[in-house]
């Protein structure tokens, strides 16, 4: 939670978990970019892939099915990204072990539970 710069990949636009979770993490102070699941170009995601985020992203959180994770995990792997949040539903092991085995930090958890409102990390 000691991160600042994370970006929220996840259809925004139809998933209201993923703008709590975006909303949460602005709370607490972190600067947060809205990433869609790839291959979706719906507002209000501000970008269609991690490597369109202007400077370096310091956590992704995936809040997308497996299937898209799975392209996340890659994307952020190519673009040496070393943190990746994985919320209930993406935390596939699989995917999971994949970002371990390019060498990231993984999380698996949940954005709102694990930073609670006005936590302010």
């Amino acid at each position: 939670m000691s991160k600042k710069t994370w970006a929220v990949v996840g259809n925004h636009a139809k998933n209201p978990v993923v703008e709590r979770i975006t909303n949460r993490l602005k709370s607490n102070g972190k600067d947060v970019h809205r990433v869609n699941s790839p291959g979706k170009s719906t507002p209000p995601a501000e970008f269609n892939f991690l490597g369109d985020v202007p400077g370096e992203i310091d956590v992704v959180d995936v809040v997308c099915a497996p299937a898209m994770g799975a392209l996340v995990v890659e994307e952020a792997s190519r673009l040496g990204i070393k943190h990746v949040w994985f919320q209930p539903g993406a935390d596939d092991p699989v995917l999971v072990a994949r970002a371990k085995a390019l060498g990231m930090e993984t999380h698996c958890g949940c954005v709102l539970v694990d930073l609670p409102s006005g936590a302010n990390l």
